[in-house]
């Protein structure tokens, strides 16, 4: 086997297994190719393999669903990734003295992924989803997770669909770009109406020993909050991130 194949075998893998969470439920082999718009041999190959090691799990009518393994590697990196252990008492407390909905944040797959939330008192308004990941553009943590990043970097990973919501543009990369450099002087980002019509956020970095942006701590709420409560969240967010900064600088 060649050096080009077994990549792409891994990356047949890994898209497999991106599919199956994207789309949040059990699929036929069928379904994956359709879905991922891939040869069904192949897509059937390397499905058999990860059933064979359990990084997927079969189910009744030839459905093959995300497996226990990776709830193994997960627990592994939860347990080695201090930052997260070390942010969740800090976030739970934001979360229940604010009543709002807290997140941790991280550039995954050119997203904004969440690492970990906390529900606030509006479970009905943004259920949390520690898996969910959103167009950068459309969120405040974006922001500050292409800090250092250039022009043709962001052109080329970004997907041009992601500055669009419902299919209308809502923001440009010259904006975006913009507003990362004006929350990175202000330290924290705030947008309204991106993500959805009726959606707030603010955000701060998480910063590392070198200065690098490696997460954010942000706060969902409904835009309607945003005027009466800016200064008062995004005072109560400084004091949260510099808990965690402190604590993870002391620990990493």
């Amino acid at each position: 086997m060649t050096k080009a194949t077994r990549e792409s075998g891994i990356d047949r893998a890994i898209d497999i297994l991106d599919c199956l969470h994207n789309h949040g439920r059990p699929m036929v082999i069928n379904e994956l190719a359709a879905a991922m718009d891939a040869p069904r041999s192949t897509i059937y190959q390397v499905t058999k393999n990860l059933l064979n090691r359990s990084v997927l799990d079969s189910y009744s009518g030839g459905r093959v669903f995300l497996g226990r393994k990776l709830f193994l590697y997960g627990s592994s990196v939860s347990e080695q990734y201090s930052l997260i252990e070390l942010s969740k008492p800090f976030i739970d407390e934001l979360a229940d003295k604010l009543g709002e909905r807290v997140e941790l944040n991280g550039l995954v797959d050119w997203k904004q992924s969440i690492l970990y939330v906390a529900d606030g008192k509006r479970a009905y308004f943004l259920p949390p989803n520690p898996s969910a990941s959103y167009s950068l553009p459309l969120t405040s943590s974006g922001r500050f997770l292409i800090d250092g990043l250039d022009e043709e970097t962001l052109l080329t990973h970004i997907p041009e669909e992601d500055f669009f919501r419902h299919g209308t543009r809502v923001m440009t990369l010259e904006r975006f770009m913009q507003e990362s450099q004006e929350a990175k002087m202000r330290g924290y980002s705030v947008t309204s109406d991106l993500l959805d019509t009726h959606i707030s956020s603010i955000s701060r970095p998480i910063i590392d020993a070198d200065g690098a942006v490696i997460a954010t701590i942000g706060l969902a709420f409904p835009t309607g909050e945003l005027d009466a409560n800016k200064d008062r969240f995004i005072e109560a967010l400084k004091q949260t991130v510099d808990k965690v900064n402190e604590k993870f600088l002391i620990v990493g």
